[in-house]
């Protein structure tokens, strides 16, 4: 499953902030049973009904809640913290954040196994060769970081691996958005613009892409709020577009 970087779109929606789901009885029983069971269907079968009526969006048959949207407790005990005056904006503008990923994620990653699109472990290889010691090096000041927060609170745990994203997973999912991205321009066109964490970010075939896929049923944004910012990411004017002539998907940014 592709896994974008929640920057990705945070150019956009937001400056990042923080750094940062046996039945052997008798038959005296069986009648019992089967009321409980046609309860307990009853009381699934309001939850799955309550959680669609209540979705604020639709991705592929599945509701989206403003609940699987929202940071958890810890990310907003942090905003009360540091940014006290702008929590209800910020919890707001990352659960846009949020849900754009969670859709670019199925959409690009439906995308991907529709055209066939596998990662080039070749470009994965020379994405670690360059930037593996830069990784590295983060991961350690991470670490460190973390072990002496866990220090000050009289903690022994020390970071640990799941901690941290390796290199590997990285450097794959760099090679394969570069890949899908590589397909979407070659395929729709359109303005491409640079953008801090992707140099050549074929924005318009972003958009085509996304119209396609709500046109098809594929995914809906129901809260209107909630929708007018998914789109605007995607829309004009942008800024710092590349000219046509100097858009070259020939080979990675990296190489």
């Amino acid at each position: 499953m592709l896994r974008m970087n929640s920057v990705f779109f945070a150019f956009i929606l937001l400056t990042a902030f923080i750094s940062s789901s046996s039945f052997a009885q008798s038959s005296s029983n069986i009648q019992n049973t089967s009321q409980g069971t046609q309860a307990a269907s009853s009381a699934s079968s309001k939850q799955t009904n309550s959680k669609q009526n209540s979705a604020i969006a639709r991705l592929f048959g599945e509701p989206i809640t403003l609940a699987d949207i929202t940071p958890d407790q810890d990310t907003i005990s942090k905003i009360r913290k540091q940014a006290p005056d702008n929590v209800t904006q910020l919890v707001t503008q990352m659960r846009a954040i949020n849900l754009a990923n969670q859709i670019i994620e199925a959409v690009l990653s439906d995308y991907a196994s529709t055209h066939n699109i596998k990662v080039d472990s070749a470009l994965v290889d020379i994405f670690k060769q360059k930037f593996g010691a830069e990784y590295e090096k983060n991961n350690q000041k991470v670490a460190a970081k973390k072990d002496a927060q866990q220090n000050d609170k009289g903690l022994e745990e020390s970071a640990s691996a799941e901690d941290i994203t390796s290199i590997d997973e990285i450097a794959s999912t760099q090679v394969e958005r570069w890949q899908i991205e590589k397909h979407l321009y070659n395929t729709y066109g359109g303005v491409v613009i640079f953008e801090q964490s992707n140099p050549s970010m074929p924005v318009e075939a972003y958009l085509t892409l996304m119209k396609e896929y709500e046109s098809k049923g594929k995914f809906q944004v129901v809260d209107e709020a909630l929708a007018e910012r998914f789109w605007e990411a995607f829309k004009p004017p942008y800024e710092f577009v590349i000219a046509a002539e100097d858009v070259d998907f020939s080979q990675p940014w990296w190489r």
